[in-house]
């Protein structure tokens, strides 16, 4: 009873700050407004993190998590999920739901503000992005094609989540076509360029749920290597 209790005002902690941040920026967030916004005293978030930092650190393991599972959920549902073009369109949209992990991935100095330089926020996303471990198994499984260098297709797949969500920044929101047309667009190029015809789609979605699995044990084995030396 007293774990789930403590999980519940976790929760809440994480929630208040992730919408303060989100809003406001790393900086110009305080202890005392995440604390009054998840309605608990000052010091409740000292007994779990002892610092601002050490909360974010939490906060974006968090959001790492929340967003494998959403890109795995989103999967799952798609007869087509486990499909290169069909996956990386569901990674975008679900990054894109994620103001905290785009600022992540674009190192967004508003947001992350002195955190960026106290931190390696990008440690993060070199656990979660298509790289080419994972290029090499899609092509394994007959859902890429072999010819294709895998490294780089990694490298071209994080230019384009880069541009992605960094775009905004060169090309005004309202100049940018639908979110659907940018998708069916990539879709078309990985369809005709990288993916390999009629491919088992259940072994694309097998290697996600393999690696979400190993990432989600990456950070459960740094939290409890976190836990041993506080």
């Amino acid at each position: 009873m007293v774990k789930r209790n403590t999980t519940n005002r976790e929760t809440r902690i994480l929630d208040a700050a992730a919408g303060l941040i989100a809003h406001y920026g790393y900086d110009k967030t305080t202890i005392s407004e995440i604390a009054r916004e998840a309605g608990v005293a000052k010091g409740a978030i000292y007994l779990h993190w002892p610092t601002k930092e050490e909360l974010f650190d939490a906060l974006i393991t968090r959001e790492m998590q929340h967003l494998m599972q959403d890109l795995l959920s989103r999967v799952e549902r798609d007869s087509q999920g486990g499909s290169l073009p069909h996956m990386y369109r569901h990674a975008l949209f679900a990054m894109q739901s994620n103001p905290l992990i785009c600022a992540l991935y674009t190192q967004d100095s508003r947001i992350l503000g002195t955190y960026m330089h106290q931190q390696n926020p990008r440690r993060y996303l070199e656990r979660f992005w298509f790289g080419r471990s994972f290029v090499e198994y899609m092509q394994a499984s007959g859902l890429i094609r072999k010819e294709i260098d895998p490294q780089g297709l990694a490298y071209v797949l994080s230019i384009i989540a880069y541009g992605f969500t960094s775009i905004a920044g060169i090309i005004p929101p309202d100049q940018a076509p639908p979110m659907e047309i940018i998708a069916d667009t990539l879709d078309a190029f990985l369809i005709h360029g990288v993916a390999v015809e009629n491919g088992d789609t259940e072994n694309g979605k097998q290697i996600l749920r393999q690696s979400v699995e190993f990432i989600n044990q990456q950070y459960e084995k740094s939290n409890s290597e976190e836990s041993v030396t506080k």
